[in-house]
Order: structure tokens, then sequence, then C-alpha cells
């Protein structure tokens, strides 16, 4: 296991890092813009959330009792981030970007609608969010990593670069990613409506 936490390190250091960094950034501006676009705009919030909770209700995450399944909401955030990863397979798209950019909206947006209610907003979304986010900055990342190393093969054709490059993405995937969406399963449907009813 160390020696796998140092490969994670050295790949951070010498390539991945830079990726989570603008990442990072990326989301943060993203998510001010759509906060900004949905205090602009309250028609936008409206309809976006409308998507987000029938994309949720479709998803078999919420039970009859209305409570979250930490096993379905577990699968279906994995699914998500591997995906988000796996996208960056295809050259020259850049397609992490998009759901970069979706996350980014739906977290702006239902800030805009929360408007005033600033501590249930923020007990909505800190309590899982904090491993959550992560975990999606770090896959968002990885997809975009690829992607950019992708692109770079086609070019120059270089050999013996994509081998240790899928090995060290796998890695972040299921030593950083993976246990922090664990995390934030348990957190989601066992902590998060508790701190809720607090302010609600």
């Amino acid at each position: 296991m160390k020696n796998q936490l140092r490969a994670i390190g050295d790949f951070w250091r010498q390539e991945y890092g830079r990726f989570v960094g603008m990442t990072a950034i990326a989301f943060l501006v993203l998510t001010v813009l759509a906060y900004i676009a949905g205090r602009l705009f309250p028609d936008i919030p409206v309809t976006v959330m409308s998507y987000f909770n029938d994309m949720i209700d479709s998803s078999g995450i919420v039970q009859e009792d209305g409570s979250f399944s930490v096993l379905a909401l577990l699968g279906s955030n994995v699914r998500a981030m591997v995906l988000s990863a796996l996208y960056g397979f295809i050259p020259f798209l850049y397609l992490p970007a998009l759901s970069l950019g979706l996350n980014a909206a739906i977290i702006g947006m239902l800030a805009a609608m929360m408007q005033g209610q600033w501590l249930l907003f923020a007990a909505g979304i800190l309590p899982h969010g904090i491993f959550e986010l992560p975990a999606l900055v770090l896959s968002l990342a990885a997809g975009l990593c690829l992607c950019q190393n992708i692109n770079h093969y086609i070019r120059k054709n270089e050999k013996g670069v994509m081998k240790p490059l899928m090995l060290n993405l796998l890695r972040v995937i299921c030593l950083l990613v993976l246990p922090l969406l664990v995390v934030a399963a348990v957190m989601e449907c066992y902590v998060t409506p508790q701190v809720m009813q607090l302010f609600m």
C-alpha cells in the first residue's frame, strides 16, 4: 500500500496535480457563474433542479420512505465518477469538462434557489460534500489528464506512455476516489438529513 501511495504522490507531482488544481479552480468559477445566472434568471434554477430531481427519482436511490439507499447512492456515484474519467478516452473533445460544468451548475443553481437559507444550504451540502466534491474533482481531473495524454499520443505516437498513465489513474480511482465515495454515501444517507433537520 505504501508503494502505491508513493506512486500516486510521484504522479501527482509530475503531472496529475496540475489537472486537479485546474479542475478545482474551474469548478469553483463555474459554480459562482451558475449562482449569478440563477439570481439573474430565476426560471433557470427551477428548470435545472427539476431535471436533477427527475434524475434522482429515476435512479432508484430514493427508497419508499423517502430516505436514500447507501448502496444505490454509492453505485450511482461510482458510475458517474468512473464515466467522468473514461470520457477522457475520446480524444480532442475533453468531454469530462461537460460533467464538470453540469455538476457546478447544479450546485450554483441550488445556491441561487436557496438565497437567504445559507445554513440550510450548507447543511445539505457540506456533511457529505467534503468527501464527494474532492472525489468529483479527482475523477474529472483524471479524465482531463487522460484526454490530454491521448491527444499527445495521437499527435506524437510516443510508445510506452499509456500503460503507466493508466496504472496511475487506476490507483487514483481505487485508492482515492472510491474511499471518498464510500464515506460520502454513508454521510449523505445518515448524517446530512440529520444536520438539515437542525435548520428546517
